[in-house]
């Protein structure tokens, strides 16, 4: 099933999990069992993140294989133009559709390790709104872009991205999956704008549950998400015991989930890292307040 059909066919709101491809063997199998427990929580799809360079590449595809054939679960697959001419993109797009997927997040990609910006290869695309156009021309799948709320780290200024956010759909994206962000303010402020720009297909808040400060102060610099004084707060007074940390991060983001479902958001993208126990607490949370089904 296709994103346009899960969005559109759902009397609730959709959730949805983003796991990323682990380096090593080990990692695969602890992966497994991860995937068992994230699928009993009924999300309706997930995502694979994709390797840069090659690092995890042929790892995505494997494990979004995994989740739609072994698990029975829609999945769709990343895909950036990171160091990958166009005929290596095909093929790639003609091995996810052998796996009988039939969804693409496409995404510019960020510079691999050690590149100071992003670097166009001979034959490849420059921008996201290049690689849907090109996507959509395959007539095979359908298109998730990424959306930043609080805008993204390399654009000069919030309309800017809000500009490329409407081009990016009108390239052919059928959803937009926002960065992750932890103060619902920007991402209300960042709908309207995109709904003005004449951008009408779902727009999905991204959310990442917090698991300590270290992490969350880490990954909120890299992606310039704003973290709250309150939450800062609340973190700071949990300390180094991960057991607290970990049920502020809950209690936060279930609060966070509340608000976003009150205003009407046709679902919800967690980034899980990985890991199932705080999405399990998250998950049974908002259950017992009736927010999910």
């Amino acid at each position: 099933m296709k994103f346009s059909e899960i969005y559109s066919s759902s009397d609730s709101p959709v959730i949805s999990f983003e796991v990323f491809p682990p380096k090593t063997s080990c990692g695969m199998d602890s992966l497994r069992a991860v995937l068992a427990r994230l699928v009993a929580l009924e999300p309706r799809f997930m995502t694979v993140t994709y390797g840069a360079m090659g690092t995890t590449r042929s790892r995505t595809v494997e494990i979004a294989s995994m989740i739609h054939n072994d698990f029975g679960l829609e999945c769709a697959c990343h895909l950036t133009c990171v160091g990958a001419p166009r005929d290596q993109l095909d093929a790639q797009l003609e091995h996810i559709h052998r796996q009988g997927i039939e969804n693409i997040v496409a995404l510019r990609g960020d510079p691999p390790q050690g590149q100071e910006s992003f670097q166009t290869v001979k034959g490849g695309f420059s921008f996201a709104n290049e690689l849907v156009e090109h996507i959509r021309s395959k007539g095979l799948f359908d298109i998730a872009v990424g959306g930043y709320p609080e805008k993204h780290v390399e654009a000069p200024d919030l309309d800017t991205d809000l500009d490329n956010l409407a081009r990016k759909v009108k390239s052919g994206a059928d959803v937009v999956i926002t960065q992750l962000f932890y103060d619902n303010e920007p991402f209300f402020r960042f709908r309207e704008e995109a709904q003005k720009r004449g951008v009408a297909c779902p727009v999905v808040p991204g959310l990442l549950p917090i698991h300590s400060l270290a992490q969350v102060e880490k990954i909120a610099l890299l992606c310039g998400a704003a973290i709250p004084a309150e939450l800062q707060e609340r973190l700071a007074a949990a300390g180094d015991d991960p057991g607290a940390a970990a049920e502020v991060g809950a209690a936060w983001c279930i609060e966070q989930c509340a608000g976003l479902l009150a205003a009407g958001v046709p679902g919800i993208h967690y980034y899980v890292l990985n890991k199932a126990p705080v999405m399990e607490r998250v998950i049974a949370g908002l259950r017992r307040r009736k927010l999910l089904i």
